[in-house]
């Protein structure tokens, strides 16, 4: 008994061992094929010939717009200009708003961006914007006590819009992992708004409102790249502008008035996206 007490013992001390060792082998495996892939993905971001697909401005964390108009020439009365500016703190996933109309249609939207590394680190690229809704229309019902009703119905405007904001940028590797992407270049945005209303006597009447603007456009990224061809961006956006405008065109029938004049945005955000790079 004793002796095959001790060739029991034996023998489960020689599994131990064999466990131990392909644990000991299969750990040091996976510790090398892992240090050899992040060897290898070390500074992969910006190499020549990438092309890299972003999705920018998809998390809001900050905004900050100043909107100076000219009053429309016969629209504004005494008014010879208006300046608003808004600021606002929100968090927010794929589509922000700063509490101002206009700048929301500019800034604020998601865009898909495109870049190319044309050498080591030195791209090229653009972000396109495009916005559209489809209006509709707000009902409001009223009932009274007196077991009265009313109900008025307004049109809500459809908007469109479209932006591009050609750049160029440098990607300056910091970490493995980290890099500064240093991107700038010019934007530009328009946007138009429409209502269409009946009037009682079967007129139609229709308010187009439009805005465009080109701007400076800087856009500095922090890129976090924690696997390979994908990654996650994170900075601060600024559109500065440089020439704009507002307009407003009114047809009842076969009557129309328009009027015009200067218009500027200038933005200010912080801002999240992603990208993937092949």
């Amino acid at each position: 008994m004793k002796q095959t007490s001790r060739q029991s013992n034996k023998q489960n001390a020689r599994i131990a061992l064999r466990a131990a060792v392909a644990l000991g082998s299969g750990a040091s495996i996976l510790f090398g094929a892992s240090l050899a892939s992040a060897q290898q993905r070390g500074n992969d971001f910006g190499q020549q010939g990438q092309f890299i697909i972003e999705g920018n401005r998809l998390f809001q964390l900050f905004a900050f717009d100043d909107v100076s108009q000219n009053a429309l020439e016969g629209v504004g009365g005494d008014i010879t200009s208006i300046t608003t500016t808004t600021t606002a703190s929100t968090v927010s996933l794929l589509y922000g708003s700063n509490g101002n109309s206009t700048g929301d249609l500019f800034f604020t939207v998601p865009r898909v961006g495109f870049d190319y590394v044309i050498v080591p680190n030195v791209t090229i690229g653009t972000d396109l914007v495009v916005l559209f809704t489809l209006g509709g229309h707000t009902t409001v019902e009223t009932d009274t006590s007196n077991g009265g009703s009313t109900s008025v119905t307004n049109p809500n405007a459809g908007v469109t819009g479209f932006g591009i904001t050609p750049r160029g940028g440098y990607i300056l590797p910091l970490t493995d992992m980290f890099s500064l992407w240093l991107r700038g270049g010019f934007s530009y945005y328009t946007a138009t708004t429409k209502t269409t209303t009946e009037n009682a006597g079967g007129v139609t009447t229709t308010d187009s409102a439009g805005v465009d603007q080109f701007s400076l456009d800087l856009e500095p990224q922090i890129v976090f790249t924690p696997f390979s061809h994908i990654g996650f961006t994170g900075g601060v956006t600024a559109d500065i502008p440089i020439a704009g405008g507002h307009s407003i065109n009114t047809t009842t029938g076969d009557e129309s008035a328009s009027a015009s004049a200067h218009s500027s945005i200038f933005y200010l955000g912080i801002e999240l996206g992603m990208l993937a790079h092949f």
